[in-house]
C-alpha cells in the first residue's frame, strides 16, 4: 500500500531568500512512460491549506498530503533521491524554495504583506523533469484595523507579522504598546547585497498601503508638504523625525507613509495609529 511508504517527518519552515532557480514560467508535467517508484509515491500527492482567505500579515500553513489515502488532508512523507531529485515551493514575488529533498519538507508557513490573489505551485522533479505538479489559490484580504492589528484587541507580542521574499528582503510589521500605541511596516534586509534601490523601497510600501487602504487622501504628488505635515501632526500622537509622503484615513485608523534618516540614508515605513 502507498501509505506504507510514508512516515512522520514534518518540518515547519518559513521561506527565506532564494534565487528563482529551477522554476519554468509554464511548467509542463512529463509523465514517465512506465510506472516507477516515483509515480507510485507521487501520483496522489496534493497540497492543502485550511484557510484560502487570509488576513494580510496573518500566518497560514500549506501542507502536502496524499489525497486518496488521507481525506483529512494530512500525510507525512519522507522521500529520497531514488524517488525525486528536488521539490520546488513557489508563489510569484512572495517565496521560492528548492528543497534538494533531504529531508523532504511537508509543511510551510506563509504570510502576505498586501492584499491580492496568489497562486501557490509545488513542482516535483525527477531526472530534471517535472513529474508532478500541485497548486492552490489563496486570497489575502485587509481584515483588521491596520494589517494584522486590531486596536481594541491589541497583540501581546511586538512582532505581529513577517512576510519573506526571495528577492532579498523581508517586510516586517511591529506593534508598539505605549500610552498612544502605534504599528509600523518596514523593510528588513537579510542580504545586504540584495537591497532594493531606496526609490523602489518607497514605491513598494506605497503599493502595500494603497492596495490595503485605497488611494491616499493626501500625497506628495498632489498636496504641498506643509499640508501633509499639518495633517500628520493633527492625526498622530507619536512624532517621528520624518518627512510625510502620503496619508490615508478610515473609520478606525490613521496611516502615513514617511521617510526617515537612518545611517545617513533616507529609508521609508508605513505607520498606523488608532483614530482618537
Amino acid at each position: 500500500m502507498l501509505k506504507n511508504h510514508f512516515f512522520i517527518s514534518i518540518i515547519l519552515f518559513i521561506f527565506t531568500s532564494c534565487a528563482k532557480e529551477n522554476y519554468p514560467e509554464q511548467p509542463e508535467v512529463i509523465k514517465p512512460e512506465e510506472e516507477s517508484l516515483t509515480t507510485r509515491l507521487t501520483k496522489n500527492m496534493d497540497v492543502w491549506t485550511d484557510n484560502r482567505v487570509i488576513n494580510v500579515f496573518e500566518e497560514g500553513k500549506i501542507r502536502v498530503y496524499d489525497k486518496e489515502e488521507h481525506t483529512d488532508h494530512y500525510t507525512f512523507f519522507q522521500l529520497d533521491k531514488e524517488v525525486v531529485d528536488s521539490i520546488v515551493w513557489h508563489i510569484d514575488d512572495i517565496m521560492h524554495y528548492s528543497s534538494g529533498v533531504n529531508p523532504f519538507r511537508t509543511m510551510t508557513g506563509f504570510t502576505f504583506d498586501k492584499p491580492g490573489e496568489y497562486k501557490f505551485n509545488l513542482l516535483v522533479y525527477k531526472d530534471n523533469k517535472v513529474v508532478k505538479k500541485a497548486d492552490l489559490t489563496i486570497r489575502a484580504v485587509p481584515g483588521k484595523d491596520f494589517f494584522n492589528v486590531n486596536w481594541e484587541n491589541p497583540p501581546s507580542s511586538s512582532i505581529v507579522g513577517q512576510s519573506y521574499s526571495y528577492k532579498g528582503y523581508r517586510v516586517d510589521q511591529t506593534y508598539v504598546k505605549k500610552q498612544y500605541p502605534y504599528s509600523t511596516v518596514d523593510f528588513y534586509y537579510e542580504n545586504k547585497l540584495a537591497k532594493l534601490a531606496l526609490e523602489k523601497e518607497k514605491e513598494y510600501l506605497l503599493e502595500v498601503a494603497s492596495k490595503t487602504f485605497s488611494s491616499p487622501s493626501l500625497s506628495a504628488g498632489n498636496n504641498g508638504q506643509a499640508e501633509l505635515d499639518d495633517r500628520y501632526n493633527t492625526l498622530f500622537k507619536n512624532r517621528f523625525n520624518a518627512t510625510t509622503l502620503a496619508i490615508w484615513e478610515n473609520r478606525s485608523t490613521a496611516v502615513a507613509l514617511i521617510g526617515y534618516p537612518k545611517d545617513n540614508v533616507e529609508h521609508y515605513m508605513i505607520i498606523g495609529e488608532p483614530k482618537y
